[in-house]
């Protein structure tokens, strides 16, 4: 049998049919999703002595779900100390240390339909 493919048996017995249905297993696993409020939408700690703040607008963001998608990308980046992602205003935030190329950081969260800008 081919897979995806409905197998229909049918069977009278005694005045009663029955139906079998055999169908592939699922395969769809849902998104675990990340509660808003969990995710820092300001920096709670100031840059010590050779970090800074580099904040970026990011185009793209269309639902809450996006920001942890940012926050998780730009965390992860070389030399991210911490990060913080607001929805409401586009925007991303993250102290980093002072040699950190700005073009890097823009990349980290520059995927699918997310561009990142670095402001001045």
């Amino acid at each position: 049998m081919k897979p995806g493919l409905v197998l229909l048996l049918a069977a009278a017995l005694g005045g009663v049919t029955y139906v079998a249905l055999r169908t592939k297993a699922p395969t769809y696993t849902p998104p675990t999703i990340v509660a808003p409020d969990a995710l820092p939408t300001a920096l709670l700690e100031e840059p010590q002595a050779g970090e800074v703040v580099r904040v970026f607008d990011v185009e793209g963001m269309c639902c809450g779900g996006c920001a942890p998608k940012i926050y998780k990308a730009l965390a992860a980046a070389p030399g991210v100390r911490a990060a913080a992602v607001d929805f409401d205003s586009a925007t991303a935030r993250a102290i980093v240390k002072a040699d950190v190329d700005v073009a890097s950081l823009e990349r980290s969260m520059t995927f699918d339909d997310y561009v990142a800008k670095s402001r001045p």
